[in-house]
C-alpha cells in the first residue's frame, strides 16, 4: 500500500483526498449532462447521489491495489 503525504503541492496544484466539504463542487459537475456523459456508466446525479460519491471518494486516500 502506498499512502502519499498529503497535501502534495506544486506551484499550480494541490492534491489532497476529497472531504464532505467538496460536495458543492462535485455536485456542480456531476449534475451536468455534458460532463457526466464521459463518466463510466453515469448520468446526471442528484445532490444525494453526489454526497454518496464524495463519501466514497473520501475513503480513497491510498493506493491499495492495481488500478487505484
Amino acid at each position: 500500500m502506498f499512502r502519499p503525504a498529503y497535501p502534495i503541492r506544486t506551484a499550480r496544484l494541490t492534491l489532497r483526498p476529497f472531504t464532505i466539504d467538496d460536495l458543492d463542487d462535485v455536485y456542480a459537475y456531476q449534475r451536468r449532462p455534458d460532463v457526466v456523459r464521459w463518466m463510466l456508466g453515469a448520468g446526471p446525479r442528484t445532490r444525494d447521489q453526489s454526497r454518496a460519491s464524495v463519501l466514497a471518494m473520501a475513503g480513497e486516500d491510498a493506493l491499495r491495489a492495481e488500478g487505484d
